[in-house]
């Protein structure tokens, strides 16, 4: 939200951002909570790239198909017992959390 190269910077709506932040930190404290469970965040997007899916909620505006925008689903999703927790994802991997926090 605070790169303004990054497109959903320049949608100022409250809700959505609100709801991601909030999405965010429950899911930085359940895993430190919780550590036996993998808690992760995945966007269906490339950050570094500044894309993100073609979605009805974006009127298919995004640069990504629906299956690019799931990959980053699906590597959560198929982690092994030894895979990460607390890491954000997009379809190329590991993105950090925000300037402080790189992983």
């Amino acid at each position: 939200m605070t790169d303004p190269e990054q497109p959903i910077s320049k949608l100022h709506e409250i809700a959505y951002s609100s709801s991601k932040a909030a999405l965010s930190m429950i899911t930085v404290r359940y895993a430190q909570a919780l550590p036996e469970i993998k808690f992760n965040v995945a966007t269906p997007g490339e950050v570094a790239n500044h894309t993100f899916a073609a979605t009805d909620t974006n009127n298919h505006t995004g640069a990504l198909t629906i299956t690019q925008g799931t990959d980053s689903i699906i590597k959560l999703a198929t982690l092994g017992a030894d895979g990460p927790t607390e890491i954000f994802v997009d379809r190329l991997g590991p993105v950090a959390w925000g300037p402080q926090r790189a992983r």
